[in-house]
């Protein structure tokens, strides 16, 4: 029986491959799911009710985050050639292309572009490795990565510490830019530089 696709989870992973294909060429599963929770995240420091984001993420062993509906999206995006591999790596099709036009004209999926897009132009001023270096040291991805198992992300309680690093964030930027990239890079930012800290 074929497995039913979360349509939100397909229009953030058919987004997401775009813009990170606009500006690598290419895109990998792993991180598609990167990038969605960065717009999750970002989706928090807004103030949005987490449950209205529609899909969850679990921390990997690794410290990475992942979706099961964002993997089943992009694994049946794979079958019916709106993905096409490319050696190591992943490209999106023009058909796939054409699926995010549509997609992108439903009201819902309006109100998630701002996310998804400042989360991908995170990558105007930082590497994919080093945004994914970065959000390691997030405040739930390194408990996960710290727990030999699977876990829930971003439920109730383990929020406040994220909370309060965004508290921090809209201090500084109060009154100027309402731009997503902005608050999204310096923390990206702040995080990385934590993170070459504590390898140093």
């Amino acid at each position: 029986m074929k497995i039913r696709i979360n349509p939100v989870a397909a229009f953030d992973t058919l987004f997401i491959a775009n813009q990170l294909q606009k500006k690598n060429g290419s895109f990998s599963i792993p991180e598609l799911h990167i990038f969605g929770y960065l717009a999750c995240l970002l989706w928090l420091y807004r103030e949005q009710p987490i449950a209205d984001w529609e899909y969850n993420f679990v921390g990997t062993e690794l410290g990475a985050p992942f979706s099961q509906d964002m993997d089943t999206a992009a694994n049946d995006f794979l079958e019916v050639s709106l993905f096409y591999r490319s050696h190591e790596r992943l490209q999106i099709t023009d058909l796939g292309i054409q699926k995010l036009i549509n997609y992108e004209k439903f009201t819902l999926n309006k109100k998630r572009t701002e996310y998804l897009y400042a989360a991908c132009s995170s990558t105007l001023a930082l590497s994919v490795g080093m945004v994914c270096t970065a959000l390691s040291n997030e405040p739930e991805l390194k408990r996960s990565n710290a727990t030999p198992a699977s876990r829930l992300l971003l439920e109730e309680l383990a929020r406040s510490q994220l909370y309060d690093q965004f508290s921090i964030l809209h201090t500084a930027f109060y009154g100027r830019s309402d731009d997503l990239r902005l608050p999204a890079v310096t923390w990206l930012s702040a995080l990385y530089s934590s993170s070459m800290s504590e390898l140093a």
